[in-house]
């Protein structure tokens, strides 16, 4: 983050508390441990030391400081905490609003910061709140003179584009959503977003959302490809993710709309060559490295199907299918022991992929890939105590158990093919009585 510079204890005149409200402002986010507490208390100063002014001035950097409250507790999931900032900032809005465009432009970053917060809690009950906050950002932003600020038209951009996506939550609203990122965009469109990596990556960011509300599938697709070509050179890791996420969404559309696996895996590899080199630098990388690869799986898996033909011969793809898997899994193993749990979803999905694969193409192997994926001794940082991985291994296990058991038992004719599943059988055994033990020290710690 950007160096910040402490305040003096005494900041009773308003120039200075408005250079400390600047200040934390203007800061970069995350802050350490440190400078969130040094910041919270000078902005709590200056709320105390400016309820005794009642002048104009006074009453605007009360709400301004507020404003940045809330900011640094959304900025560090502190939603709840940071509410009842915004609404205390928004209690009355001739506080900040004076008329001038200023005012007017101040007002709606605080009804568009509440209406993030509200939004980014997830609760959708607070869905239509969130909108109201946006929809009043707008209507204030379309009152000032967008031709002489560009930064008056970045922001009216920022409350459609949020608009466009509480409605898209809201559900069966996705032609309202539509209207409003079509709106974002023509904004955005007359912005120097070319030299400017930030509008660039909003600009971009607005066709790919736009994507995943049009009904059409064709126009879906080529939204996800504008937002590609925009930004086929990505100058910094937020433009990163973006480029990401729309060569994700454009392969879910080959798979899902166009049963085009072939495109669905060239697009999560594409992914995959991009972002690979950072999963484990931060979990935001790590998330999109193993989407592309839940993808990618979910690609060479639909070759399974005795109807389908994948490229080259069977061995290649139904090898890619389980190294791809088990990339992810040691990838979601590293970050749990960072302690972060996030992955555990994507994670505990391409673990049954991966049981399904060696049950169904490599049984010989399904018992090493189920203990490597579950015996924190074997692997530091197995989820076993997921009740997600646990039921998923219990389900594949029995499966595989019955399988071999039938097959062994149906096979009186080929001794050698029945000695080979009764060596299977036994890894099985072997494998069920490991998560036995497993269970039984957990369920004593």
């Amino acid at each position: 983050m950007a160096e910040v510079f402490r305040s003096t204890a005494q900041t009773a005149g308003l120039p200075e508390t408005l250079a400390t409200v600047l200040k934390w402002r203007d800061a970069s986010v995350p802050f350490s441990e440190e400078d969130f507490a040094t910041a919270t208390e000078e902005l709590n100063n200056v709320i105390e030391v400016l309820d005794s002014h009642d002048d104009a001035s006074g009453r605007s950097i009360r709400v301004l400081a507020r404003m940045v409250l809330g900011n640094i507790h959304r900025d560090h999931g502190l939603l709840d905490h940071a509410i009842p900032f915004y609404d205390a900032a928004l209690a009355n809005p001739a506080d900040i609003n004076d008329g001038t465009s200023r005012g007017k432009n101040e007002l709606a970053n605080l009804h568009t910061n509440r209406g993030i917060c509200r939004l980014t809690a997830g609760d959708p009950e607070h869905f239509p709140a969130a909108l109201e906050d946006f929809d009043a950002a707008i209507a204030l932003r379309k009152e000032l003179p967008l031709e002489e600020d560009p930064g008056y038209r970045w922001g009216l951009s920022a409350g459609l584009m949020n608009r466009g996506d509480v409605l898209h939550r809201l559900g069966e609203r996705d032609a309202e959503a539509v209207a409003a990122y079509d709106e974002a965009i023509e904004h955005l469109k007359q912005l120097p977003y070319a030299e400017n990596p930030g509008m660039l990556q909003r600009y971009a960011l607005a066709w790919a959302n736009r994507g995943l509300v049009v009904e059409d599938p064709a126009e879906a697709r080529r939204c996800f490809d504008e937002c590609i070509k925009l930004l086929s050179n990505p100058q910094n890791p937020q433009q990163l993710l973006t480029l990401c996420n729309a060569m994700l969404n454009r392969g879910r559309h080959s798979l899902q709309t166009a049963d085009d696996t072939e495109a669905t895996a060239a697009d999560a590899r594409q992914v995959l060559e991009l972002i690979a080199q950072h999963e484990r630098s931060h979990p935001a990388p790590a998330e999109m490295a193993l989407q592309a690869r839940h993808l990618l799986a979910h690609a060479l898996v639909a070759w399974l199907d005795s109807n389908r033909k994948g490229p080259g011969i069977a061995e290649d793809w139904i090898g890619d299918a389980t190294d791809t898997v088990e990339e992810a899994l040691a990838v979601e193993r590293f970050w749990e022991q960072q302690g972060v749990t996030a992955l555990r979803p994507l994670a505990s999905d391409l673990f049954q992929l991966g049981l399904h694969v060696y049950r169904v193409c490599q049984p010989h192997f399904f018992a090493d890939f189920l203990i490597e994926s579950m015996d924190p001794e074997m692997s530091p940082g197995a989820p076993f105590e997921d009740s997600r991985f646990q039921a998923a291994a219990a389900r594949a296990l029995q499966q595989a158990v019955n399988e071999v058991a039938q097959r062994a038992a149906s096979s009186t004719l080929d001794p050698e093919y029945t000695e080979k599943q009764q060596k299977i059988l036994k890894t099985l055994k072997i494998a069920d009585h490991r998560l036995a033990e497993l269970q039984k020290a957990m369920q004593m710690a």
